[in-house]
């Protein structure tokens, strides 16, 4: 544990070849969310880089703020580190097992398909709300007394 409280940035910069590994092997698949009348869809592959460039910049501001010998708050890291990595896990995960709308049971697949997007929204709407923590992290360390 307090390895990861020490280095977070390692943990997110380990993660993105495998999440890029992940969009490479299942470049067909669509993550599809309904919001109301408007629907996000996005190739997993477009979602994967994304998802890396965002690991890369949560990576690179705890690294910053460990090179500035700044201390984090090591419950509020382990938090947002776990928090992040889940949600954004669940996020590739429902592309991988949603499946075709076939012409033969078609309300069932899209009672499915409904279902699965309620849990991406509500999934994408939880890590948008941790990055705060994330930012209360990062303010509060560049803030406080070192030691």
């Amino acid at each position: 544990m307090k390895k990861i409280t020490q280095t977070p940035h390692i943990i997110f910069w380990i993660l993105i070849p495998f999440i890029l590994l992940v969009g490479f092997l299942k470049p067909d698949k669509t993550l599809v969310i309904n919001i109301y009348d408007t629907y996000l869809v996005m190739d997993l592959i477009n979602l994967t880089v994304l998802i890396s460039i965002i690991f890369g910049i949560l990576g690179f501001g705890y690294w910053v703020i460990i090179k500035l010998n700044r201390k984090l708050l090591n419950w509020l890291t382990v938090i947002h580190l776990i928090l992040t990595i889940l949600g954004f896990l669940i996020l590739l995960l429902i592309p991988i097992i949603s499946p075709e709308i076939h012409q033969d049971s078609p309300g069932l697949d899209f009672v499915f398909h409904h279902d699965l997007g309620q849990i991406g929204i509500s999934t994408l709407f939880l890590v948008i709300i941790i990055q705060l923590l994330y930012l209360i992290n990062i303010i509060t360390a560049l803030f406080r007394k070192t030691d």
